[in-house]
């Protein structure tokens, strides 16, 4: 381009001298738009980009780190992702992976969708390479729905505070977790998808500035458990250093099932293929829509699994039968191999948001005449896997209702006691279990929070119209990590809320960096984390200021360990 303008200024008169000139500048500056980086697959076209603060940073979007799981890969284990020629264009987003969006509550999506972005404020210049900490995002949604793109999870804050940002899209719903639990059809396909998509991280990621010795995973929610999955899985071994687990466990009641082959064949008899034959069934789910397959999953679900808050049909699963040869990503139930002490040990965080609950509310909020029929059918909040008789669960149910509302009925005025109820039984007694068995057999550190700022940024709690009750719910601390579309508001920079978002990106880089959330101290980090052990189960409490504290939830810990106590057969912590 420039030796086409320096031709111009041979061939017009000096009077056009000025407008040449322009042209060129122009030219120049948007060549400088654009940044190119080779990975092993070929040479991928990034942009240059600007953070909210102002700050310049590298974005690539869109990087297939698998083939596309498509016609006879659909179900299948991720393949490695064929080279191109040439150069790709990396300035846009990949497509997500089919699903029923939580936001729009419309079907989205194409199968062509394992993709990752990549974020970086420096990139390596000849022999000189930054080697940043790099931060692998696993996103939240049930293993249903969701996305690694910046419309929830910006950039702008984490790459600012000077690490390398990965995020990720995964297979969901029965493409990513349809199993026939046998060779053929083992399962697991979405967590598989994460784990090809850190190799990938592994191979490149220095291309990009970042260090492969130096990885954290971290995620929330369906993310978060996908985190500990990682920690306990054969496969994922070796490939990241530290791990970040935010409101979320493999322990958690919604995490993971033990059978999936009987709703596979009752799948594909929803869709028109009533049939005993696994190949059979195969080869016709392979052959219908993904709308279809999303569907048909939902009409799989049983009303007494709706009526227990179990919408989610198709999850991970242990793979306890013969491989076939293929990779096992899931050996064993994750209460067994986490009591065994079989998983990777590496720094750890973990922790809730102080009002996960309040994300169960959405229905209720909509519809208060619920509150009756549940306050009639507190047996609905009875662990099914403890396999009471009716006695015995009605029984059970009044001492949970007794726990948490007394003698009083469900209302519209002691919401927030049942908001208590579902973050213990949903998120907290799980998150709380998997950090005692962590603490047993870690040799590196483990840190324990609370979340419980109540502000501006948080994501949810606006979203369903419950922002008169106080507390964080459910995805309210990701405002505080990332740029979202629907929190970017103009905050002062002295404001609370600034100071929380501050907080928390220093503490999680700091922890990606160093192993340490708090390696000194500043007008933002004012306290030291304590680590976290059983004979001193200390954690951090992330309000408007920062304390610490010792056994979180003490009191509501010991009732549902005492719950789960009932059922003889139910693991130890």
């Amino acid at each position: 381009m420039l030796k086409t303008c320096k031709g111009f200024r041979t061939q017009w008169s000096t009077s056009f001298n000025w407008t040449v000139a322009a042209l060129c500048k122009i030219a120049k500056r948007r060549m400088g738009d654009f940044v190119t980086v080779d990975v092993q697959q070929g040479r991928l076209r990034g942009r240059k980009a600007v953070s909210k603060a102002g700050n310049s940073y590298y974005s690539f979007q869109g990087i297939p780190y698998a083939k596309p799981p498509v016609g006879p890969l659909r179900f299948e284990d991720p393949q490695p992702p064929e080279p191109w020629t040439g150069v790709r264009d990396a300035i846009k987003e990949g497509a997500i992976c089919p699903q029923y969006a939580w936001l729009m509550k419309r079907f989205r999506g194409c199968e062509d969708c394992l993709f990752l972005n990549v974020f970086t404020s420096e990139l390596p210049d000849g022999n000189t390479n930054p080697c940043k900490a790099v931060m692998v995002w696993i996103h939240g949604g049930g293993f249903a729905t969701g996305s690694g793109n910046s419309d929830l999870y910006g950039p702008d804050h984490l790459v600012d505070a000077g690490v390398v940002l990965v995020t990720m899209n995964y297979r969901l719903g029965p493409l990513g977790f349809l199993s026939l639990e046998d060779p053929v059809l083992p399962g697991n396909a979405g967590l598989k998808d994460q784990t090809a998509a850190i190799r990938w991280v592994q191979q490149n990621i220095d291309k990009f500035g970042g260090n492969p010795n130096n990885v954290t995973l971290f995620g929330e929610s369906a993310g978060g458990s996908s985190v500990q999955y990682h920690m306990i899985s054969p496969m994922s071994k070796g490939l990241f250093h530290k791990a970040i687990a935010q409101s979320g466990s493999s322990l958690n009641p919604w995490a993971m099932t033990t059978s999936l082959r009987s709703r596979a064949f009752q799948l594909g008899e929803v869709l028109g293929c009533k049939t005993t034959n696994p190949n059979e069934l195969i080869n016709f789910l392979r052959n219908v829509t993904a709308k279809d397959l999303f569907d048909g999953a939902a009409k799989t679900v049983t009303e007494e699994e709706r009526r227990r808050g179990k919408t989610l049909p198709f999850l991970p699963i242990p793979e306890t039968w013969e491989s076939g040869g293929k990779d096992v990503f899931l050996p064993g139930n994750p209460v067994d191999l986490l009591r065994e002490g079989k998983f990777t040990n590496v720094p750890f965080i973990t922790g809730t948001t102080s009002h996960e609950g309040i994300l169960e509310l959405e229905g209720i909020l909509r519809n208060p005449s619920l509150l009756n029929e549940i306050d009639n059918d507190f047996e609905r909040h009875v662990p099914e896997e403890l396999n009471l008789t009716s006695e015995k669960e009605k029984e059970l149910a009044c001492k949970i209702k007794e726990f948490y509302l007394g003698d009083n009925s469900l209302t519209m005025e002691n919401l927030d006691k049942y908001v208590h109820l579902h973050t213990d039984y949903v998120f907290a007694y799980g998150v709380n279990k998997g950090l005692k068995l962590h603490a047993k057999h870690s040799v590196c550190p483990i840190y324990n929070y609370q979340f419980s700022f109540d502000g501006q940024l948080g994501v949810f709690k606006k979203f369903i119209n419950a922002t008169f009750l106080s507390g964080a719910c459910h995805i309210d601390d990701l405002g505080y990590l990332f740029r979202a579309n629907m929190t970017d508001v103009s905050i002062s920079p002295e404001s609370p809320e600034m100071k929380t978002l501050r907080r928390m990106v220093k503490m999680w880089t700091n922890f990606a960096k160093t192993g340490n959330p708090t390696p000194e101290l500043d007008s933002d980090i004012t306290i030291k984390w304590p680590p976290y052990t059983l004979a001193n189960p200390e954690y951090l409490e992330i309000s408007r200021n920062l304390s610490t504290g010792i056994d979180l939830l003490k009191e509501r810990m010991e009732f549902w360990k005492g719950v789960y106590s009932i059922c003889q057969t139910s693991p130890k912590d």
